[in-house]
C-alpha cells in the first residue's frame, strides 16, 4: 500500500503491478522471425533501403538472437520493408530520350537535395541499374521535382552577354549576364550578373552578383539601341560597298578610255 497526501486529506492506493505478458513465445516463432530478417538481408535490393530501415533491421536482428519475437509495431514495419523490396518490373526504356533525360535529372536532383541517397548512388554507379517501378514512381510523385524538371528542360531564359534589368535589394540595375547554372535546391536558374549601372549602382557596379531568373527581365531599351546600331552599321556598310563599286566602275571606264586606239584621219576625196 502506498500513501499520498493533498493539502487536507491523506489517501492510499494499491501499489502498481504491471500486467504480465501471457503470450507464449515458441522456438518456431523465433525461427520464423529469423527467416524473415535473413530474407530481407539477402535481398538483392537490400542496399537500396534508407538508413532508418537498415538500422531497424539490424536492431530487430539483435532482438531475435536473444529469443524475442516481433512486437505488433515491428511486425508492421517488417511487412512494409518486404513489400518495398518486392520485385516490380521497371518500365524504363534506355532508347527513349525523354526517359533517359528524366533519369539523369532524378540523379542530379536527389544528389543535391539528399533524399533517396542509396537509390541514387546505385543509379549513378551503374548506368544499367533502375529501381523498381514503385520506387521510381514515388521518386517522381511530388510537385517540386516535376516543376524543376520542366524549368530545367526548357533551358535558361537568358544567355551570356544578354543585357538585362536585375532586381537587387528592391532596386533595378542595368546588368549583363556572365553565366547561367541550374540549382536543384532553389528549383530555378541562377545567373552570375555583372552590375553596370542603375539606382545606387555605385554600391554594386563591377560586381558579380548571383540572381534568380525571376529577378531578371529583358532590357528592352538596350535591345532597341543595339538593334538600331546594328541597322545603322548595316546601312553604312551598304553605302560603303555601293561607293566602292561605283569607284571601281569609274576606274575601269577611265582605263578603257586610255587604252582605246586613236582614230585614223579620213582621207580627202579627189576632185
Amino acid at each position: 500500500m502506498s500513501f499520498y497526501r493533498t493539502r487536507r486529506w491523506s489517501h492510499s492506493a494499491p501499489a502498481y503491478t504491471p500486467v504480465a505478458n501471457t503470450a507464449v513465445t515458441t522456438p518456431a516463432d523465433v525461427d520464423a522471425c529469423k527467416a524473415r530478417i535473413a530474407a530481407i538481408e539477402a535481398h538483392e535490393r537490400f542496399s537500396t533501403l534508407g538508413a532508418r530501415d537498415s538500422e531497424f533491421v539490424a536492431s530487430v536482428k539483435g532482438q531475435i538472437e536473444k529469443g524475442r519475437v516481433f512486437s505488433s509495431a515491428q511486425a508492421s514495419w517488417v511487412e512494409r520493408i518486404e513489400k518495398r523490396l518486392a520485385t516490380v518490373p521497371s518500365t524504363f526504356d534506355a532508347n527513349d530520350a525523354s526517359q533517359v533525360a528524366k533519369r539523369a535529372y532524378a540523379i542530379m536532383h536527389y544528389k543535391a537535395t539528399g533524399y533517396w541517397s542509396n537509390v541514387v548512388a546505385a543509379m549513378e554507379a551503374n548506368a544499367d541499374y533502375m529501381p523498381d517501378a514503385d520506387t521510381y514512381d514515388r521518386m517522381w510523385a511530388n510537385k517540386f521535382i516535376n516543376a524543376g524538371f520542366k524549368r530545367y528542360s526548357a533551358g535558361a531564359r537568358f544567355n551570356a552577354g544578354d543585357m538585362v534589368k536585375a532586381k537587387v535589394y528592391g532596386s533595378k540595375h542595368d546588368a549583363i549576364i556572365v553565366s547561367a547554372k541550374w540549382s536543384c535546391t532553389a528549383n530555378n536558374w541562377l545567373y552570375d550578373s555583372l552590375i553596370l549601372a542603375g539606382y545606387y549602382a555605385a554600391n554594386y557596379a563591377g560586381r558579380n552578383i548571383e540572381i534568380k531568373e525571376s529577378d531578371l527581365s529583358i532590357d528592352r531599351a538596350a535591345i532597341a539601341a543595339a538593334k538600331k546600331a546594328e541597322k545603322e552599321a548595316e546601312k553604312a556598310a551598304k553605302a560603303e560597298e555601293k561607293a566602292r563599286l561605283k569607284a571601281e566602275k569609274e576606274a575601269a571606264k577611265a582605263l578603257a578610255a586610255l587604252n582605246k586606239p586613236a582614230r585614223k584621219p579620213r582621207a580627202k576625196k579627189s576632185a
